[in-house]
C-alpha cells in the first residue's frame, strides 16, 4: 500500500497553484498517494478540475475553511488573535477531518508561513505526523543579510524565537525555503544546533517554449508600443495604483498590461480609471494559463515588480530573468537584492510618481537586446529556478529526518 500525503493549501491565487502542482507531482513521482485540501471557491480551478478528469494519485477534499466560526472575542481581540492563530486552528481541524477517513503519513503545507510562528508556541497542528512546509515570508534575518528591509528588533526577536521553536518541537520533518539567504543564515546560526533540515527551494518558473515577440502580442491583441507588465494576484500590495498615477502624469506612457486575477479594491480603482482616462491598458482579469503567461513575458518590454510592504522573494522575478527581461523593482526586501546584485534594471527608492516616471525612462532604454546581452553568469542562482529543481529538492525533504 502506498504512503498517503495530505497537501494542504487554501489559496490558489497567483503562483501558489503552481507550488502545489509541482510538489504533489514530486510526492507523486516518490511513490505517494495524495489528498489536495483546498478552500470551497477553487472547486473550479483548471488544477483541480484536471486532478479530477485525469489523476487517480490525487484525491480532492474541499469543505469549509475552519478557525472562522463559533467565536464571542470583541473585534479587535479577534482580529490579533487571528492572524496569529487562526490559521494553525484551521489547518488543525482540516487534518482532523480528513484523517477519519483516510490514514495520513505525511502533511505537506506550501504556504507554511501562516502555521510556522504559530507552531513554536502551540506545537504541530498534524499530532504526531510528520509534515513539511515552504516558507516564503520569513524576515526576521534579512538585515543580517544585508539585505534592505524595515528595522523591528522586538519582532524580529519573537520571531526568531517562534521559528526555532516551531523547528526544534513542530515535529517538522523539513523547511524549504525560496529565500537563499534564509538558508545559508540558518547553517550559520548557532540556533540550528538540533533542527531538521533547511532546504533552499528556488521559486520555479512554469516549463514553456520561448515564443516570437510579434506572434505572442497578435495572441493577446497588443500592438507595437513599448508596454510594462504587471503579473500575478494583483492586490494593491503590487503597486499597481502608484504605477498607473505616475503614467498618468507622462505626456505618452507604454501600455500597461495588468494580467492575473485582481482584488476587488484594485478591480475597482482600474474600473474607475478606464476608457478615456486612461485607454493604453490591457486588463486580463483572469486565471491565466501557462501558455497565455509564456506570451505575456514574451510580448512585454518591462516587468514590473515595484510592490509596497513585500520583502520575500517573487516568483514573478524569477519569470522575468528566465525571459531575459528588464524589470522595474523595488529597492527593498529580496526583490531589490536580486535585482540591484543581477543587474535586472532600475531600483525604486520609493513608489513616488517622480521616482517610477524615472525608471520607466530607464527601463525602456535597457529593454530588449540590451538585457539580453547581459545575460551571464550572474544569473546562476536564478538559473536554478526550474521545475526539475524544485522537484528534486522536495523528494530531498522527503527522505530529511
Amino acid at each position: 500500500m502506498k504512503p498517503c500525503a495530505l497537501v494542504i493549501e487554501p489559496e490558489l491565487s497567483g503562483y501558489r497553484w503552481h507550488y502545489v502542482q509541482w510538489t504533489i507531482e514530486a510526492l507523486v513521482e516518490a511513490g505517494y498517494e495524495c489528498i489536495l485540501w483546498t478552500a470551497p471557491r477553487y472547486r473550479d480551478h483548471p488544477l483541480l478540475l484536471g486532478y479530477e478528469v485525469s489523476r487517480s494519485a490525487v484525491k480532492i477534499a474541499s469543505d469549509d475553511w475552519a478557525g472562522d466560526r463559533g467565536h464571542v472575542f470583541p473585534r479587535a481581540v479577534l482580529t490579533a488573535v487571528k492572524a496569529s492563530f487562526g490559521p494553525h486552528a484551521a489547518f488543525a481541524s482540516v487534518y482532523r477531518r480528513v484523517i477519519r477517513s483516510e490514514p495520513v503519513d505525511l502533511v505537506v503545507v506550501p504556504s507554511g508561513d501562516s502555521i510556522l510562528n504559530a507552531a513554536g508556541l502551540l506545537g504541530s497542528p498534524f499530532g504526531v505526523t510528520r509534515w513539511i512546509c515552504i516558507v516564503t515570508g520569513q524576515t526576521f534575518h534579512l538585515r543580517d543579510m544585508k539585505v534592505a528591509a524595515p528595522r523591528r528588533p522586538l519582532k524580529e526577536l519573537i520571531q526568531k524565537r517562534l521559528f526555532y521553536n516551531a523547528l526544534r518541537r513542530g515535529n517538522l520533518s523539513a523547511v524549504l525555503t525560496i529565500d537563499p539567504t534564509l538558508s545559508v543564515w540558518h547553517a550559520n546560526s548557532p540556533l540550528a544546533a538540533g533542527c531538521p533540515p533547511l532546504h533552499y527551494l528556488a521559486g520555479p518558473f512554469p516549463d514553456a517554449e520561448y515564443v516570437e515577440r510579434r506572434e505572442a502580442r497578435a495572441r493577446l491583441g497588443i500592438g507595437d508600443e513599448h508596454c510594462i507588465l504587471v503579473y500575478g494576484a494583483i492586490s494593491d500590495g503590487k503597486g499597481i495604483k502608484e504605477l498607473l498615477h505616475a503614467c498618468m502624469r507622462r505626456r505618452e506612457h507604454p501600455r500597461i498590461v495588468v494580467a492575473g486575477e485582481q482584488s476587488e479594491d484594485v478591480r475597482a480603482f482600474i474600473a474607475s480609471i478606464g476608457g478615456g482616462l486612461f485607454s493604453p491598458m490591457t486588463v486580463f482579469d483572469q486565471f491565466i494559463s501557462p501558455e497565455m503567461e509564456a506570451d505575456l513575458f514574451c510580448a512585454c518590454d518591462v516587468v514590473w515588480v515595484g510592490y509596497k510592504g513585500h520583502y520575500g522573494m517573487s516568483s514573478v522575478l524569477a519569470q522575468a530573468c528566465r525571459y531575459w527581461k528588464t524589470v522595474i523593482a523595488t529597492q527593498s526586501g529580496l526583490i531589490g537584492w536580486f535585482a540591484e546584485r543581477e543587474g535586472f534594471g532600475p531600483l525604486l527608492p520609493d513608489l513616488s510618481a517622480a521616482s517610477i516616471n524615472a525608471a520607466i525612462d530607464e527601463a525602456l532604454e535597457l529593454s530588449g537586446s540590451a538585457r539580453a546581452a547581459s545575460q551571464s553568469e550572474s544569473d546562476e542562482l536564478l538559473a536554478r529556478d526550474t521545475v526539475h529543481h524544485f522537484k528534486k529538492i522536495v523528494r530531498t525533504a522527503l527522505t530529511s529526518s
